[in-house]
């Protein structure tokens, strides 16, 4: 005769059985959406968003039924009176989290948001290309129409914004956002105007020569640090698409895109640093729990955490440079021959830039907080669609004293919002202030962690991170997870800490 843990367990093990077969249906569409961004024909945006959309419903419809037969209402009923062990707990307690939010929304409004956002983001390319916001004005008027409308359904407090911040950041508001934001634009803002006036402003960057950087060759040199890095391409691949993104269908196929620019390899270095750091959180997810929330990313804020901390407090450092500085001479030995010392200290340029994925580590959060506070004012009906191009620009002049050349440089160039991500924002910033409190922990747990990166010892520091974090998945909340590896909650200081000390020595 069967015990009640056994009769729990078993139950787990059907309700996982049930997750996984929607996690390689939602992988289809996954794939659409990856194969939209690198290969699809330009005339088959209209079929791939009918496909889309009819596959949404589906996993929508799908992902409700799982609980026909009362499976996950009686696993809930265990969880809240402590019946479940710890894994099987987090499994129902997520899910159930998923469920409830689901099950607000009609099948209809799934499978419209889905077609109206793979129409826009078709759009939003075209308008880009041609720099005309009016192209994509009508699509974004309804996105954020559907994204009222949804955090409505969802339900919210406070502000309708907290319903949608949710989907990224659980159990974050934007009241705290504000807080964290306005406390760190009045730290950002004076020291940026201090920087100004300082050496480290003025810096020009070391490779300015005309020379071409042949595309076989950049391919070649960012493999080589994605490799070394730890990414696995038996279970991945790069390739080239407009804006950088990471597609992980399973932790054993995990996909990163970057971009080229045939004048400066940098562009590419780094956000191939920045994909990989997302891909390694996603491979080293558990496999064996692939399609339950053990195997899926705590929050997009600490997703964002692995991609900054590779990108920034890796890939912005000497030591980094110190082992990958003389191959990169050696691939174009033409345009990088000054010294390292003057290469390093052209990274730390600090400049403001109307493009976002072009900042600098101390401007790069003010580029953030401009699309927080205009998408917030969006979805609260402060503002409406055709508003932000100004708004953006006078954004732009007041927080970094520069005005974008025209709306594609400005309010047209991130896919976000054609793509209804709206609330993701905001991850960005938080991913930056986790990236500096995990690397205050892992240099003390870790003494020698400079020496081992100059020698190109990149995988201790993967393995650290693998340990930490891409095993426990969605075990643990992420305000649990970082004061289990840090001892605190978060605390934007560590970010604040980390950028006076490298940025006030000129």
């Amino acid at each position: 005769m069967k015990t009640k843990n056994q009769k729990s367990a078993n139950e787990v093990e059907i309700l996982t059985g049930r997750l996984r077969e929607l996690s390689y249906l939602s992988s289809a569409i996954s794939v659409l959406h990856w194969d939209q961004e690198v290969y699809m024909p330009k005339k088959g945006a209209d079929a791939r968003a009918s496909s889309i959309s009819l596959l949404a419903g589906l996993v929508h419809t799908q992902f409700l039924n799982i609980d026909h037969d009362g499976l996950l209402s009686s696993l809930g009923k265990k969880l809240s009176a402590k019946k479940l062990q710890p894994h099987d707990a987090a499994i129902v307690r997520e899910t159930v989290r998923s469920f409830e939010k689901a099950s607000k929304l009609p099948e209809t409004f799934v499978k419209e948001m889905a077609e109206l956002t793979s129409k826009a983001q078709h759009v939003w390319v075209e308008a880009r290309t041609k720099n005309n916001f009016a192209l994509f004005a009508p699509y974004l008027e309804k996105i954020v129409a559907k994204k009222r409308e949804e955090a409505t359904l969802l339900g919210y407090e406070v502000s309708p914004y907290d319903a949608l911040l949710d989907t990224y950041e659980p159990g974050m508001t934007s009241a705290e956002i504000e807080r964290i934001f306005t406390d760190l634009k009045e730290f950002l803002i004076p020291f940026i105007t201090q920087i100004r006036k300082s050496s480290i402003g003025a810096r020009p960057r070391t490779n300015t020569t005309s020379a071409q950087f042949p595309l076989e060759k950049q391919i070649a040199f960012n493999t080589e640090i994605a490799k070394a890095i730890g990414y696995d391409l038996d279970a991945g691949r790069i390739d080239v698409s407009a804006h950088p993104f990471t597609t992980d269908f399973h932790p054993h196929d995990v996909r990163i895109t970057t971009r080229y620019n045939l004048k400066d390899p940098l562009e590419s270095i780094f956000p191939t640093l920045h994909e990989t750091g997302h891909a390694l959180y996603a491979q080293g997810l558990p496999h064996e729990h692939f399609g339950t929330p053990l195997a899926e990313a705590v929050s997009l804020g600490i997703h964002e955490s692995q991609s900054r901390l590779w990108e920034n407090l890796v890939g912005r450092s000497l030591p980094f440079w110190k082992h990958w500085y003389p191959r990169l001479q050696k691939t174009f030995p033409k345009a990088f021959t000054s010294p390292l010392g003057a290469f390093y200290r052209s990274l730390c340029r600090v400049k403001a830039t109307p493009i976002r994925v072009e900042a600098d580590e101390v401007t790069y959060n003010l580029h953030i907080i401009i699309r927080f506070e205009l998408e917030k004012a969006l979805i609260e009906g402060a503002i409406e669609a055709r508003d932000l191009p100004r708004l953006w620009n006078e954004r732009y002049r007041e927080y970094l004293g520069i005005t974008p050349k025209d709306d594609a440089e400005g309010v047209l160039q991130d896919v976000h919002w054609s793509s209804g991500y709206i609330g993701y924002f905001p991850t960005y910033t938080l991913g930056n202030l986790y990236s500096a409190q995990l690397w205050n922990t892992v240099r003390k747990e870790i003494p020698d962690l400079d020496k081992r990166i100059a020698k190109g010892d990149l995988k201790t520091l993967r393995e650290w991170l693998r340990v930490c974090i891409h095993r426990h998945g969605k075990y643990h909340s992420a305000d649990d997870l970082i004061l289990n590896i840090t001892g605190e909650k978060l605390n934007p200081e560590h970010f604040s800490r980390y950028i006076r000390e490298k940025y006030s020595k000129s």
